[in-house]
């Protein structure tokens, strides 16, 4: 029954992708929209299509929504509507090539989403290099979001339930979004501003950049590239790279943690403390502004009640910290 259901709302998704295309709802948002290829720009000609599907919520509110492109872009985008609204630009190097590109949308009864692109098996394999595919969906803010991208860049903005999101080359920017958000690359930067929640951000070959994140625990971890972070404030903290540098300017409250690791790559940390402080720092070389020095890597800021900890360890680049006045 549930395959029934499926198959059909597909046919019902196609269905309304060819006729909202040629007759746009006038009360529709307007959400960012993906340059059109262009051959003036270098890229080869190509054929083009606009597709726009707009679907209502079921019985359940929609609560989770998954989307695996591996053919472009996907940028999802929260909106204070109920349902969902898809834009699809597809580029093929024929028309025959181009009818075979699809996307699919699965519904599930429990409020889950599922949308998949793909190209028809039947015909002429085509090198994924000559399609494309680009996602815009604008999604009810509430939504919890599962996106995977493979080259192509990976957005989020405005959501406020958190995301798993998953890319091999491509970028992850993830704005203004509220809830746990877990990201995956192996080559490909991730920028993160305005995010109110966990945070943990894992690269191969990457950047990670932190722009106001606040939360209860934020980790980054690349193994090469840098991690630079402004405006943090997590309790806990744990930056790790294996050959880039690590920066990070930001707030520690009571009873807080920051640890900062790298086996080549220089660390320099920039704090307000909300209270007593202990560092405990270690490097190629060290230094560390201000403070009592203790002995053994260790010195002391301020005093009374239970410390803040603050450790950063390179085993050949160096370390640097201050305190930066309230």
């Amino acid at each position: 029954m549930r395959i029934a259901v499926a198959l059909a709302a597909v046919l019902t998704a196609l269905a309304l992708a060819r006729s909202a295309a040629a007759n746009p709802p006038d009360h529709a948002p307007a959400p960012t929209q993906p340059d059109v290829p262009d051959p003036a720009r270098g890229q080869a000609p190509s054929v083009f299509e606009a597709d726009r599907v707009e679907v209502a919520p079921g019985h359940k509110p929609i609560s989770e929504l998954a989307v695996e492109n591996l053919f472009g872009d996907l940028r999802i985008e929260g909106h204070d509507g109920l349902g969902l609204l898809i834009l699809s630009y597809k580029r093929a190097p024929n028309d025959d090539v181009l009818e075979r590109l699809r996307v699919s949308l699965i519904p599930d009864p429990d409020g889950r989403i599922r949308i998949v692109t793909a190209i028809d098996p039947e015909g002429a394999p085509v090198p994924r290099s000559k399609v494309r595919i680009d996602l815009v969906i604008q999604a009810p803010r509430s939504t919890k979001v599962d996106g995977r991208v493979g080259d192509g860049g990976l957005e989020l903005v405005n959501m406020d339930a958190g995301a798993e999101l998953d890319t091999a080359r491509g970028t992850i920017h993830v704005e203004n979004v509220a809830g746990p958000v877990f990201a995956r690359s192996l080559a490909g930067d991730q920028r993160f501003a305005e995010v109110f929640g966990i945070v943990d951000a894992q690269a191969i070959s990457a950047d990670v950049l932190l722009d106001t994140v606040r939360g209860e625990r934020l980790i980054a971890a690349v193994h090469d590239g840098r991690i630079d972070g402004r405006r943090v404030r997590s309790r806990r903290v744990e930056l790790r790279t294996t050959r880039g540098d690590i920066s990070l300017d930001g707030e520690v409250g009571a009873g807080g943690a920051v640890t900062a690791a790298s086996a080549r790559g220089s660390i320099d940390i920039r704090v307000r403390a909300g209270g007593a402080l202990r560092v405990r720092a270690h490097g190629g070389t060290v230094t560390v502004a201000g403070g009592q020095h203790l002995g053994d890597g260790e010195w002391a800021f301020g005093a009374g009640g239970r410390p803040s900890l603050v450790e950063l360890r390179s085993r050949f680049g160096a370390v640097r910290f201050s305190l930066l006045e309230n």
